[in-house]
């Protein structure tokens, strides 16, 4: 955790940074999940769940052969389609420049700066609409459906604090993400400035608390 300070004048402001290289895993978990929650895909899945139900009821009836036939529309939404997905894009993820290059993210009380070896830019909380974990990432999106990926086996001891900078800064709403731990709920709420702790030549020290007299 680092904060920016101003000297007598105490913490003001907290970052998380880390640095992150995209592989092919993490952005086939990405677009297997986009693919599957755009308009398509949600239709894919309801005629999936209609043919689990018919399927059931068909053997339920003894009607093997029907069963069979909406047995393997159930194996081609389920199994089929997201391999054939997750095999086309690492197909197409090989060769990109995308996986060699690091980027840097810095998680701010007023934002997310991106960083590459060519360009830098920043984003206010209120831009991204969404914050989601899926099995080894984590992925903000914004108004654009553009996502800040995060692969993570890549954010180490970060983890935990990024969750509670996404918490703080989102929507309760708008976040589907699961903490380490396995709870479900949100950061605690910043505290105010007089309260927080001085920052005075590197090293954090507390306000001394003024002693109360006696009462009269």
């Amino acid at each position: 955790m680092c904060y920016t300070v101003s000297k007598g004048q105490g913490v003001r402001m907290m970052s998380v940074k880390v640095e992150v290289k995209l592989d092919v895993e993490s952005m086939a978990d990405f677009m297997i999940y986009h693919i599957y929650t755009s308009g398509a895909g949600m239709t894919a899945l309801i005629l999936g769940m209609l043919n689990v139900g018919l399927t059931i009821a068909f053997v339920m009836k003894r009607q093997f052969l029907l069963a069979a036939v909406f047995l393997l529309f159930v194996c081609l939404v389920f199994i089929v389609f997201p391999v054939f997905i997750r095999k086309k894009v690492i197909k197409q993820m090989q060769n990109s420049r995308r996986l060699e290059e690091t980027v840097t993210y810095e998680f701010m009380d007023d934002g997310i700066l991106t960083t590459t070896s060519e360009d830098s830019g920043k984003a206010s909380w209120s831009k991204f609409k969404r914050a989601i974990s899926r099995k080894q990432i984590i992925f903000l999106y914004d108004a654009q459906k553009r996502a800040i990926i995060l692969p993570v086996s890549q954010l180490g001891d970060r983890y935990t604090e990024i969750v509670d900078m996404i918490f703080a800064h989102m929507p309760a709403p708008a976040v589907r993400i699961r903490r380490m731990d396995g709870r479900k709920g949100t950061a605690p709420r910043p505290r105010k400035e007089a309260d927080r702790k001085a920052y005075v030549d590197g090293k954090v020290t507390r306000e001394p608390e003024v002693e109360k007299g006696p009462e009269e």
